[in-house]
């Protein structure tokens, strides 16, 4: 009961408070200056490019062009660990007899 009245006062302020409001005025013409401003584009470097790279043929062709290179380097890659040549047992024995007897 206590709540109700006075979320129903609450509103009844709030309401009061709108009364004295009126409408907000602009100047006459700042419509059609906003509509010029909006429409005006501004051509500058980065604008063209990003025009340029949204274009779907050239951003596929981006794409397609990332996944050969990642696909050429991770063949490559591949290829190379295969080349390499694990050490056997003389160049650990070697190692082990260098660190076990250091010469000054």
């Amino acid at each position: 009961m206590i709540n109700d009245q006075n979320i129903r006062r609450e509103v009844e302020r709030t309401m009061e408070s709108l009364e004295g409001l009126k409408r907000a005025e602009t100047d006459p013409f700042f419509y059609t200056r906003l509509m010029a401003r909006l429409e005006r584009t501004e051509t500058n470097v980065w604008n063209r490019w990003m025009e340029f790279l949204s274009r779907p043929a050239v951003s596929l062709g981006l794409l397609f062009l990332f996944l050969l290179m990642n696909g050429y380097l991770l063949v490559n890659r591949l290829s190379a660990d295969d080349d390499q040549v694990t050490p056997g047992s003389e160049y650990v024995a070697q190692q082990i007899t260098y660190f076990d007897n250091p010469t000054p």
